[in-house]
């Protein structure tokens, strides 16, 4: 029954699981391009920052590396999208969803922060607030700072929060309406954006029975021993992580837990922020998922980290039960927080953003199927079709080249200022010439296009 989540969103592509190296096409092959007609610039991005003791190195790398994030936003026809920009941490202390929560213990206390957005400084603004206010200009909430200073400091959450982290129900704490301190933070017209940077896996608990036990000098080993446990299952071998150590295989969320919060309850809560769930993108610097291997700490089982320990001292484990929400949705993203510097990963979770309001760049080199020609001649495929929430895109009509019909048709262009993060050269986009006229909202153009095969590297 793990398809559960596939079927609640069974209006998605599928349930992919792409990782930052599987978002490009393979190259030789197509890459494809859909685009709305009509551009929506709202946007609403919750920032999940993990707070918990191993963390520093991460966040250092997450503010210094904001701007390239920002960034490939700002490369959008039209520049920064209309914003809101909020942060939170997975720290909802001893608190469980029976309503208990259990005697506390270091960072953990209570319900901790409970999902409410963090405000930039005293009294401040609770997310950050930047859209175009009509005649040019842009409004803020955040005074003379940058966006990114404002972000730096609203992303400072510090290490001494729980280390029982609660992604996933900390997120639908913070957006399910019911925190009056967050309110004005989702916009029913905007995309929803969640991106979940941490280096251990949710543990989003139904019981605070979670905590039980003598707290000893082995009481924390135990404790996120007893999370993994309760909150995952392999298939090979499918014992109990109890009985034996060593390498497992397929893993995935379990779903007769008596302790954890099952991770379709956050699918379709996050599916249902938004009439058409395209509009929810979910994204995560997270842990690799694999290798999952059950270990010894002397005499106590333990789970291995998957992230060998990096230049800073740095390790992050198994990120499984949020690695597969995530990859219930059709606009998503999975990077490593294994590297220490995180900079491709936000690149590459802003090019994401990017692609669902509609990115005309393209990720791979193009081929030029007919290099004796002056310019380059691509080999595209361009259909405007009709975007319906509750059935498949309806195909309206095949577009031409621009060189061989009238409009609406289309070309490739290059663009090496709103396709500059793109590692292509040249950089190259797609223009849709519609002649003057104005299409519809629901209309989107789908684009494939043949793509350079790689050059084999030297022998």
């Amino acid at each position: 029954m793990r398809a559960k989540s596939c079927v609640v969103l069974a209006l998605l592509a599928g349930c992919p699981d792409r990782t930052v190296s599987e978002v490009l096409p393979e190259q030789g092959k197509v890459e494809v391009k859909d685009i709305p007609a009509v551009p929506r610039r709202d946007v609403d991005i919750l920032f999940l920052i993990d707070d918990s003791l191993s963390m520093k190195e991460e966040q250092d790398s997450l503010r210094a590396n904001f701007s390239r994030f920002i960034g490939v936003l700002e490369s959008l026809d039209g520049g920064l999208p209309n914003v809101q920009i909020g942060v939170i941490t997975p720290n909802l202390g001893t608190s469980a969803l029976d309503g208990t929560t259990a005697t506390p213990i270091g960072g953990c206390s209570g319900q901790g922060e409970g999902g409410t957005l963090r405000p930039l400084g005293a009294g401040g603004p609770r997310f950050l607030r930047n859209i175009a206010d009509g005649s040019g200009g842009r409004q803020t909430n955040y005074g003379t700072r940058t966006l990114t200073d404002a972000f730096a400091q609203l992303a400072t959450v510090g290490t001494a929060g729980c280390g029982i982290e609660q992604h996933l129900e900390a997120v639908k704490r913070a957006l399910d309406g019911t925190n009056p301190l967050n309110a004005g933070f989702v916009r029913e017209s905007a995309y929803l954006a969640v991106i979940v940077i941490a280096d251990e896996d949710d543990c989003s608990l139904a019981k605070s029975t979670l905590f039980a036990g003598p707290q000893d000098a082995t009481y924390s080993d135990v404790v996120n021993f007893r999370c993994t446990a309760q909150g995952v299952a392999c298939d090979t071998p499918a014992t109990a992580f109890e009985d034996a150590t060593g390498r497992r295989e397929d893993c995935h969320a379990r779903e007769d837990s008596e302790m954890l919060a099952s991770v379709d309850r956050y699918v379709e809560f996050l599916a249902g922020k938004k009439r058409d769930p395209r509009d929810v993108i979910v994204a995560g610097i997270l842990g690799d998922p694999t290798p999952f291997e059950i270990t010894k700490k002397g005499a106590i089982t333990v789970l291995k980290q998957s992230c060998p320990e990096n230049a800073a001292g740095a390790v992050a484990f198994p990120a499984v039960r949020t690695a597969q929400v995530i990859a219930q949705f059709e606009h998503s993203i999975r990077t490593t927080i294994c590297d220490e510097d995180l900079s491709e990963g936000l690149t590459a979770i802003g090019a994401a953003l990017k692609d669902t309001f509609g990115d005309p760049c393209f990720d791979n080199t193009l081929a030029d199927v007919d290099p004796a020609t002056p310019g380059g001649q691509y080999d595209c495929s361009v259909t405007e079709v009709r975007r319906h929430v509750v059935a498949p895109d309806e195909e309206l009509r095949v577009l031409p080249a621009c060189d061989r019909g009238a409009a609406p048709c289309w070309r490739i262009v290059e663009d090496a200022v709103q396709c500059s993060y793109t590692k292509t050269d040249p950089h190259l986009k797609l223009v849709i010439d519609r002649g003057g006229a104005t299409p519809e909202p629901d209309i989107h153009v789908k684009a494939s296009c043949v793509t350079a095969t790689p050059t084999p590297p030297p022998t």
